[in-house]
């Protein structure tokens, strides 16, 4: 007996929200509109939070209580990093106002981590290309400042990249001087930096937005030393996982973006692409022991998936409706982090989920 198509979609939709996971472990409040990025560092014992309100507020991980507030920037922080050696915290904006439109200067301020007093204010060229955002709260006026902040390995090194697919470096031990890696007058688009800093992510610049391929390069050449090619795909951002093993791509078509593509970088193989979501992706991140991934979407879905095996394992749902803007796993492994247009950060258990 054929089961109408109907009963076949609600009996869908009925499995889909009985696997959805809908009550958060904590919440904390402090931010004032959208909380863009997150970090907590590698001891578990602090939060930082970038938010549209332009604040950067330091958190008590285990208590939820606010340590301290930055309120220096002059636009919306759209990415936020705690050091290796917990000495700085990192926070990337535009820094721009109505009255400036076009300019992209002092964008990244460094703060003493335990009281958030400023450091050193670095500031990256003013932006040369004015690019349709996919961030519902910019408009076609805003510039586009920093897209993502990276530490190297043992913290003495910064590096940027720009939405306009420049890659900034500066060197914390020798006066942050800065080297500048112009790809945008390349016909290289910059996607993404590996966590080792031995490579570059890039896709080809195009007229057309479709690039169904990227490939890595040796930071500093035009060596390319893997390729990477899912056809009929658009890809529109990288990640890495930790230790370089696998790259998580997004993908999908112009609209949704809403799919993953896990890649094995030593074999440029794909090895799954994980399809949970029904809206754009817009963060990633990989457990510590590169069994999992998380990815949050403008479904207002948190999705966490076996990469060893392309699974969907379960889905957590924030009960407003409101979109879902980023994603990080406690160094524990034991709870994913989000932050949403809800103006708050939520606790996700997910120990019971994932082995060790």
């Amino acid at each position: 007996m054929k089961v109408p198509f109907i009963l076949l979609n609600f009996i869908f939709f009925w499995i889909n929200a009985e696997s959805q996971v809908v009550n958060e472990n904590k919440v904390f409040k402090g931010h004032e509109y959208t909380v863009l990025c997150l970090d907590i560092d590698k001891t578990g014992k602090y939060l930082v939070s970038g938010s549209y309100d332009t604040n950067v507020i330091l958190w008590d991980n285990n208590k939820g209580k606010q340590l301290g507030i930055f309120k220096g920037n002059n636009s919306g922080v759209w990415s936020i990093k705690i050091s290796p050696d917990n000495k700085f915290v990192v926070s990337g904006s535009w820094n721009n106002n109505r009255n400036a439109i076009g300019s992209s200067q002092n964008c990244l301020n460094i703060l003493d981590l335990k009281t958030l007093r400023v450091i050193k204010s670095l500031s990256i060229y003013p932006d040369r290309y004015k690019t349709l955002s996919i961030i519902p709260e910019l408009d076609g006026s805003s510039a586009n400042g920093i897209k993502n902040i990276l530490f190297n390995y043992d913290g003495s090194k910064i590096a940027a990249l720009s939405r306009s697919r420049d890659l900034f470096i500066w060197d914390i031990k020798d006066n942050f001087s800065k080297t500048v890696y112009n790809l945008s007058d390349t016909k290289h688009k910059l996607l993404g930096l590996s966590p080792d800093w031995n490579y570059i992510a890039c896709s080809e610049r195009k007229r057309r937005m479709v690039d169904t391929s990227f490939y890595l390069m040796k930071l500093g050449t035009n060596e390319v030393i893997a390729s990477f090619d899912n056809p009929k795909r658009t890809v529109i951002g990288v990640y890495f996982s930790s230790n370089s093993k696998y790259i998580a791509s997004i993908s999908g078509d112009r609209i949704k973006r809403n799919e993953i593509d896990i890649w094995d970088i030593q074999t440029q193989k794909l090895l799954f692409t994980l399809k949970g979501h029904s809206n754009v992706v817009r963060s990633i991140a990989f457990s510590n022991n590169e069994k999992y991934l998380a990815s949050a979407a403008e479904d207002n879905l948190i999705n966490l998936w076996n990469i060893q095996t392309g699974k969907l394992i379960t889905c957590f749902t924030e009960n407003n409706a409101k979109e879902l803007t980023s994603v990080i796993f406690t160094p524990d492994q034991k709870y994913l982090i989000s932050g949403s247009q809800d103006k708050t950060i939520k606790y996700w258990h997910v120990e019971e989920w994932i082995d060790e």
